[in-house]
């Protein structure tokens, strides 16, 4: 339980009511990070999101306040460190912070200390160093060479190697949702530190909330409808390669595991030019890194060309071929009764006389052979 004393739990009060009430619309991280700044007597403030990719990591999101160079050059410095390492960076790992960190205010030393040996935590034995940040005494080590190497120069660059950090990994699950952080000369004191912990969990469902507006902000209605109804696989990709949102066609592509997509999706995203059928088209959203449209126009001769020597194998009558394509499409029923004109009930016919000529007995099933049949 945090012991705080009364002007410390009036300026809780107030720090959460900054938080929830801010616009839905609106990202509450500037207004927080500046009323921290001036309860905690900070210089420095700094909030930031990591949006983790299979090959690189990217800053999604930051926030800065109190530093000589823009705001758009401390995000420059931070995607490109983050970006740069395909292992943790820093004290914790972006990917999956450790247990031990997440959703905990913790008070580091400044790196000029660290450098000269000294545990990064001031508040603790060097013995409960490890264990708070969810490390082992071998780890412990080489993790410090690796903040010091490389965090150490985006420290430098952003002038505060001399300073005291307190921060906090605001996190869902095992999910980083963002890292808050406060910088001085000055030590922070163990009442600010409580502070900073007692407003986390306010933290927390603002950061969870956001996150959802983001995505939703990014996956409208009518680019889902769009995607559906392309007839060919569809995916939305981030700029570090992870899949966001695919059609129902992408998804099967993806459930069948195939590295020859994947990479072709990540270089794709990347600038990297794509062999083969696959087109990406960007995707601007406020508020967001770019995303982008990634469409395989092979798809649909593809799949024409297989449902008609599978119609001729499986002796399919013509209204039973049409089901059929537009059942490995992804589509439902209704959506294929819509289609073709006629009732619901009369596809599930169609369906179940498909599924007997195939000798399956799923649906998923139907298309797992449609695809597997050479």
């Amino acid at each position: 339980m945090i012991r705080l004393n009364s002007e410390e739990q009036g300026l809780l009060a107030d720090l959460e009511v900054l938080v929830a009430e801010a616009e839905p619309s609106a990202e509450s991280l500037p207004s927080v990070l500046g009323a921290l700044r001036e309860v905690m007597k900070a210089e420095r403030a700094v909030a930031y999101g990591v949006d983790v990719g299979p090959d690189r990591n990217n800053a999604s999101y930051s926030h800065s306040q109190g530093f000589s160079l823009s705001a758009a050059s401390v995000h420059g410095l931070l995607d490109g460190s983050i970006s740069a390492v395909g292992d943790p960076w820093g004290w914790f790992d972006p990917a999956r912070p450790e247990p031990a960190q997440r959703n905990r205010a913790l008070h580091f030393r400044s790196l000029a200390e660290t450098e000269a040996q000294r545990m990064p935590l001031p508040d603790l034995p060097a013995g409960e160093v490890g264990r708070r940040l969810g490390l082992s005494e071998g780890e412990l080590e080489a993790v410090r060479e690796r903040a010091l190497t490389r965090s150490g120069t985006v420290f430098r660059q952003l002038g505060v190697e001399n300073m005291a950090w307190l921060r906090t990994l605001v996190c869902e699950g095992p999910a980083l949702l963002g890292w808050v952080g406060l910088g001085r000369e000055e030590p922070f004191t163990e009442r600010e530190q409580r502070l900073l912990q007692a407003l986390t969990p306010a933290l927390q469902r603002r950061l969870t909330m956001e996150a959802r507006l983001r995505e939703s902000g990014l996956m409208s209605t009518a680019l889902e409808v769009a995607m559906e109804a392309l007839g060919r696989a569809a995916w939305v990709v981030s700029s570090s390669g992870r899949v966001v949102h695919a059609n129902a066609a992408g998804r099967m592509r993806l459930e069948r595991g195939e590295p020859e997509l994947m990479e072709q999706l990540r270089h794709g995203a990347q600038g990297v030019p794509c062999s083969g059928p696959l087109t990406l088209t960007p995707l601007r959203t406020p508020g967001l890194p770019s995303h982008y449209l990634a469409i395989d126009t092979g798809t649909a001769s593809s799949a024409a060309a297989r449902v008609h020597a599978l119609s001729a194998r499986w002796s399919l009558t013509a209204r039973e071929s049409e089901v059929l394509t537009h059942i490995v499409q992804g589509e439902t029923n209704k959506s294929i009764a819509a289609r073709l004109g006629c009732a619901e009930r009369t596809v599930e016919v169609h369906v179940t006389h498909l599924l007997s000529k195939a000798q399956v007995e799923s649906r998923s099933a139907l298309i797992a052979r449609f695809f597997q049949t050479s």
